[in-house]
């Protein structure tokens, strides 16, 4: 008597795939930013700061100061005590956007800002410049430091005394228009280059009498902090 085939075995049922959960959705979001963040380990710490503030294309800035008068510019970077100090109290702010860095120490920054002047004066002041600036100080490491030196229109809701002088004598050149030249250095931890304090000569520039035969503007010191994003 030949015995019956065994009956074939029942093919197992075929199982739904995983929907991923938010655990894997969190992993895969950490393996894209790995994957697409730069290796900066290899890095001296100057050059890490560098990178770093590179990759925040826009900054803002807040300062606070006071003009200085009677005095020419050369003079009064090297012997401040020598103008006339408080005439106007500056509060202001400005927008910078990081267009390009080359030669690797140098950059270009395109900026934005607004202040008015409270004293004498009382009004407010407009500008839109470019900034070179430069970053190749060798204490890099230690303190990032950048010096940069604009160029651009300024303009003046009120002339300051020291541009349009007094009814007795009055200047006779006078421009609500002049150049923009405003030097600057800024200073940050390396770990840190986002947070900058800035410090600012702020300079209303006739250059040398092309804006209207303006050979001398109104000039202010003042200190602000910087926050890149």
């Amino acid at each position: 008597m030949v015995s019956p085939a065994p009956a074939a075995a029942a093919a197992p049922a075929s199982e739904p795939a995983p929907v991923p959960g938010p655990a894997s959705a969190a992993a895969a979001a950490t393996a894209l930013v790995t994957a697409t963040t730069p290796d900066l380990s290899g890095l001296s710490p100057g050059d890490r700061a560098r990178a770093l503030a590179d990759a925040r294309s826009w900054s803002g800035t807040l300062f606070i100061g006071s003009s200085v008068a009677d005095g020419y510019l050369r003079e009064l970077i090297l012997q401040p005590w020598t103008g006339s100090w408080g005439d106007d109290s500056l509060v202001g702010g400005a927008v910078q956007y990081r267009v390009a860095r080359f030669w690797r120490f140098f950059m270009l920054d395109l900026e934005v800002g607004g202040a008015y002047r409270f004293g004498q004066t009382e009004g407010g002041e407009f500008w839109t410049v470019a900034y070179l600036r430069y970053d190749g100080f060798p204490w890099t490491d230690y303190v990032y430091t950048t010096f940069g030196l604009s160029f651009g229109p300024d303009y003046v809701t009120r002339l300051p005394q020291v541009e349009r002088g007094t009814d007795q004598k009055p200047e006779p050149n006078q421009s609500r228009f002049l150049n923009f030249f405003s030097p600057e250095l800024t200073f940050a931890l390396p770990d840190y280059p986002q947070y900058e304090v800035a410090l600012r000569y702020m300079h209303r520039s006739g250059i040398f009498g092309t804006y209207n035969g303006v050979w001398e503007g109104a000039n202010s010191f003042v200190v602000g902090f910087r926050y890149r994003f």
